[in-house]
């Protein structure tokens, strides 16, 4: 009984430690008043913000994709960007990464930027 009680402890513990997240974030790249961020601004974004929350790397991914606007009653098309890091959570780095989304809508007038997170299984070195 006690050997038992030993390992689901051990197990329960094991499980207990911290995950392996991999998170998404979907960038627009229009903007409200009917520009586009340009590639400029987007590697200043990268170099400014996004390199510090991911240190460790992050995958970034040219896209197109559309959403319906609530505002205007329509389905709006644009040029985007994916940024996808796989990390060890932390409540920190979640905070951080809510400043990613946060700092983007505010420079480049955007109304939302998407985020997905999984947990998942990988092996980070």
């Amino acid at each position: 009984m006690v050997a038992r009680l030993f390992i689901i402890a051990v197990l329960f513990c094991s499980c207990a430690s911290t995950r392996t997240v991999q998170t998404s974030l979907y960038f627009g790249q229009s903007k409200l008043d009917g520009s586009v961020v340009t590639n400029n601004e987007w590697n200043q974004f990268v170099e400014t913000h996004i390199s510090k929350v991911f240190p460790d790397g992050c995958t970034i991914a040219e896209t197109y994709g559309n959403w319906y606007d609530t505002a205007q009653h329509k389905i709006i098309a644009e040029p985007s960007k994916v940024v996808t890091a796989i990390f060890k959570y932390s409540s920190t780095q979640a905070r951080q990464i809510d400043s990613l989304r946060y700092w983007y809508k505010q420079l480049y007038q955007q109304q939302s930027v998407l985020r997905v997170d999984y947990t998942v299984k990988a092996k980070l070195f």
